[in-house]
C-alpha cells in the first residue's frame, strides 16, 4: 500500500479527502436559492374570471368583518391577481400595511391567518405586498406583525389559500445620516 511520506496516510485516503474537500467547496461556492419569480407561478387558464351573475362579498371571519367598508370597495374592481381574484391592501399606519385575496368568482374572502400588519423596514423600499394579475405568486416584504425578523415572504396561491413556499433575508440598504 501506498503511503505519503510525511502523513503516513494511505495515498488513497487523501485523494478521497482531495475530492470531498473540492465537493464542500464547490456547494460552498455556488449561489443561493434564487428567489422565486411571478414568470415562475403562471395564473391557469382555469382560473380567470368567469362572467356569471353578480357575486356576493361573504365576509365569515373576524379579519375581514373588521375590515369590511375597504374589502366590499375593492370587490367592485377588476380582478388584479391570480386571475380571478382582487388583492386588497390597505394602510394601518406609517408603512404599515394589511391586505385580503377576494375571489370574485365565489365571494370568499381570505386572510393570512395571525397576520396583522406587514411594517416596512428603513432602508428598504420594496412593496409591502406585490403580485401581478397573470400569476399566483405573491410577495410580502417587512416585517409581519412588527415582532418577527424583516424578510421577503414568497406565498404561492393554491385555489384556496396562500402557502408560503419560500422566505429570504430582506435586503436593507445603510442610511446615510448627516
Amino acid at each position: 500500500m501506498l503511503q505519503s511520506k510525511f502523513l503516513h496516510v494511505p495515498v488513497a485516503s487523501l485523494v478521497s479527502l482531495a475530492m470531498l474537500c473540492a465537493n464542500v467547496s464547490a456547494v460552498a461556492g455556488s449561489r443561493p436559492e434564487a428567489a422565486p419569480r411571478f414568470s415562475d407561478y403562471p395564473a391557469t387558464r382555469s382560473a380567470q374570471l368567469r362572467a356569471a351573475d353578480p357575486i356576493r362579498l361573504r365576509l365569515t371571519s373576524p379579519s375581514t368583518r373588521r375590515y369590511r367598508t375597504i374589502l366590499h370597495q375593492e370587490f367592485t374592481k377588476p380582478a388584479n391577481f391570480a386571475g380571478h381574484l382582487r388583492v386588497a391592501v390597505w394602510g394601518c399606519g406609517t408603512d404599515c400595511r394589511n391586505f385580503a385575496v377576494l375571489d370574485q368568482n365565489t365571494g370568499s374572502a381570505y386572510t393570512l391567518p395571525r397576520v396583522d400588519e406587514i411594517s416596512g423596514v428603513m432602508g428598504n423600499d420594496d412593496e409591502r405586498v406585490e403580485f401581478r394579475q397573470d400569476s399566483r405568486l405573491l410577495i410580502i416584504s417587512g416585517s409581519i406583525n412588527e415582532g418577527t425578523a424583516p424578510g421577503k415572504f414568497y406565498y404561492l396561491w393554491t385555489g384556496k389559500r396562500l402557502q408560503r413556499i419560500s422566505a429570504m433575508p430582506l435586503v436593507v440598504e445603510p442610511i446615510a445620516i448627516p
